[in-house]
């Protein structure tokens, strides 16, 4: 078993040297200004396949990884245990699709608040609990805050009828998103936590001048994913290092794999309203056994 000071930055977000953290609100503030200007730059259908590619080459790999979580908090050390984690990751991971089949809109609602639990992780070394959930509880509500409609088109294709009528329960008006992001941009200048201030200022800059999709492809691409990414990296010993990015790749394929054969279920769809499904619930489905793991790793690094 690997030493805990190692396994820990399997579980949280490293320390990344400041030019790193820069890259997402440098993209952010310049998107941003570009898409004031030219609003329809992006057409809509180019934002889903934009979104798709940019998941599927930026995103997936930072879970691809999860084996490797396991092996090294001690839940993977020999090839039944192996065998016996991949069975339960696959059988939560069908469990939520079906949970989302037969139960849509609550579905979505749980997906929301666990990912906004799961995305204030990012700010795990820069800010205490309460601070870090309300930015995850902001990055979901903002962008729902300032493009509801077109929030509720999206959770609309994703839950029926019942996910627009969620999207607009969840409005929270606007002025009230931008006051609790400015005090928390606020908060972290004081505690002189600049490069966590600058990710804040480019998620609200962001969230109100992109649309859902740009706003969300660009977050979990750029921030969350490379973040989570660069502290597996990071801990795993050099010689490891070969290992873990051919693991990556054979499991972003596996990924690819499974989440293509939800095709069958909704293959009578439009091409949009597919992709968006394959896009969003098959990282549903994949996110929380990653979400899972990730708290049963950091409850036995405790220990």
């Amino acid at each position: 078993m690997m030493k805990t000071s190692t396994s820990l930055h399997a579980t949280a977000p490293l320390a990344l040297p400041t030019i790193e953290r820069l890259v997402f609100p440098i993209v952010a503030f310049a998107v941003a200004a570009l898409l004031m200007f030219w609003p329809d730059l992006i057409s809509p259908t180019l934002q889903i396949y934009g979104l798709a590619v940019l998941v599927i080459f930026l995103g997936l790999p930072h879970g691809a990884l999860d084996p490797w979580v396991a092996e090294s908090v001690g839940l993977s050390q020999t090839t039944l245990q192996s065998v016996l984690f991949n069975v339960v990751y696959l059988f939560i991971a069908a469990l939520v699709v079906l949970t989302w089949v037969w139960l849509p809109v609550t579905s979505l609602l749980v997906f929301l608040v666990i990912s906004a639990w799961h995305f204030s992780g990012d700010w795990e070394r820069d800010s205490n609990r309460l601070l870090r959930l309300g930015v995850g509880a902001l990055l979901i509500l903002m962008p729902i805050a300032f493009h509801t409609e077109n929030v509720a088109f999206i959770f609309t294709q994703l839950s029926g009828e019942g996910g627009g009528t969620l999207a607009h329960q969840l409005a929270i008006p606007a002025w009230a998103t931008i006051v609790a992001m400015v005090l928390l941009i606020d908060v972290a200048i004081i505690k002189q936590k600049w490069c966590s201030a600058l990710e804040y200022a480019g998620l609200l800059v962001l969230a109100y001048a992109a649309s859902p999709l740009i706003y969300f492809a660009l977050y979990f691409c750029l921030l969350h994913s490379p973040r989570h990414l660069a502290g597996l990296l990071r801990g795993a010993k050099p010689q490891e290092r070969p290992r873990l990015f051919r693991m990556a790749v054979v499991y972003t394929l596996l990924t690819l794999i499974l989440i293509t054969t939800l095709y069958f279920l909704w293959s009578d769809l439009p091409t949009d309203s597919l992709i968006l499904r394959l896009v969003f619930i098959g990282l549903a489905a994949v996110t929380v056994p990653h979400m899972i793991l990730i708290a049963v790793a950091h409850v036995r690094l405790k220990h």
